[in-house]
Formats: structure tokens, C-alpha cells, sequence
């Protein structure tokens, strides 16, 4: 039962500032450009987009970092990470169903909401973190650092049974992707010593392999 109560009223402060901002709003007559935020969560979270891996402590663990458009499970007929549903009304997204959200996805929606600015679709961010021991292991996410904001991992510690994958709480960034190319900084402790590693994560559209590219130019044969 308490558990309940603290996330009802996780909702209603999230509702109550989500009603002064419309309130805010209201009184400006100016034409605003469409809310990338709110078009976000109506769509749901899309496919990986881009990725990024690197091992930890020797090879003990694996960590993968990923980044997707869109946040949640979607308001638009269809889950998160599937495809097709385009909006009601012309492409313009109503108020998202608050009740698709979990918590902290509420929470990071509001706060977002509130810091809005850029013009750029939001993303999704997610860390995974692979034991490839045989034996339990736990760790301490220290520190998830990139151009898309200096995130506070929740939960920080994560424990791992042999060849398990975890992950924390995904991170929704409104500063939106302007490169294929995103430096993530990932510090992790374990059994007592940290390490730090930046993983780049790349753009998973649009590569070519070296056969679909155009051949070099090539002088004609004599």
C-alpha cells in the first residue's frame, strides 16, 4: 500500500506541473512550432538507431549503449520499438495517455516538458551491462556522460547472476541527436575498483560495406 501512495503522488505533482505549464502557456498567442516531446511519447520508443559496445574489467563485462527515438510504450496503436502508426489529426500528437508511462518515465517526461527548448526529436538512451563470468557480480554505474546530458543512472548499482544481462531505468534526452557519432563516457565500479571507458555510439542507418560503396577510379586496361 505505501508503495502505491508515494506513485500517486509521483502522478499528481507530475499532472500538477504539467498543468501549470499549460497554464503558462496559455496566455502566449504566438504561434508555437509542433511539441517534439509530446510527439515523442505519443509515438512510442522506435528501433535502435544507433549503438555502441565496449568490455569492462578485463573482459568480465560487456556494456552496450544505445539510442532510439521516441519515449515509452507510445499513445499512437503500437508499443515502443515497432513500427508503423502515424498520428490522428495530420501528424500532430494529442496530450500522451499518462497512464502508458511508468514513473520514472512520468518524471523524466515532466522534467523535460518543463526544460523544453530544442527543437530536435527526443531520444531514448539505454545502458546494458552483460556478466560474462561464471560467478554473480555486481556494479556500480558511477557516471553516463554524453552530448545528450550528464545522466543520473537509477538504480546505480546492478547485480548480474553469470551470462545475465541488466539495465537500468532508460535516460530521455530533449537535446535531441546531431551527429552520427556520440562520445559516451561510462565510469563503472566493481569488487572495489572503477574504471573509466568512452564508448562511441555510432548511427546503424545508412552504413555501407566496403562492396556497396563506388570503386575507385581506375585507368583503362592497355
Amino acid at each position: 500500500m505505501p508503495q502505491k501512495t508515494h506513485c500517486l503522488a509521483l502522478f499528481a505533482s507530475a499532472i500538477a506541473l504539467l498543468a501549470g505549464l499549460v497554464l503558462t502557456e496559455s496566455g502566449c498567442k504566438t504561434e508555437r512550432p509542433p511539441d517534439q516531446l509530446k510527439e515523442a511519447v505519443a509515438i512510442g520508443e522506435r528501433p535502435v538507431a544507433m549503438s555502441g559496445a565496449s568490455d569492462f574489467f578485463g573482459g568480465q563485462m560487456n556494456v552496450v549503449v544505445t539510442i532510439s527515438r521516441g519515449i515509452g510504450r507510445g499513445t499512437d496503436g503500437g508499443a515502443g520499438g515497432s513500427g508503423g502508426g502515424r498520428h490522428k489529426g495530420g501528424g500532430k500528437a494529442e496530450e500522451p495517455d499518462y497512464a502508458n508511462l511508468d514513473n520514472d518515465q512520468l518524471m523524466a517526461y515532466v522534467q523535460a516538458k518543463a526544460a523544453v527548448g530544442s527543437p530536435m526529436p527526443p531520444v531514448t538512451m539505454h545502458l546494458k551491462v552483460e556478466n560474462k563470468t561464471k560467478q554473480t557480480m555486481s556494479v556500480d554505474v558511477l557516471d553516463f556522460e554524453s552530448d545528450l546530458g550528464n545522466f543520473a543512472v537509477h538504480p546505480e548499482t546492478l547485480s548480474m547472476a553469470p551470462d545475465q544481462v541488466a539495465e537500468p531505468d532508460p535516460m530521455i534526452s530533449q537535446l535531441g541527436v546531431t551527429s552520427d557519432e556520440i562520445p559516451v563516457k561510462v565510469i563503472l565500479k566493481s569488487a572495489g575498483k572503477s574504471e573509466t571507458q568512452t564508448i562511441l555510439v555510432k548511427s546503424l542507418l545508412g552504413a555501407q560495406t566496403p562492396a556497396a560503396q563506388s570503386p575507385a577510379t581506375q585507368s583503362p586496361a592497355k
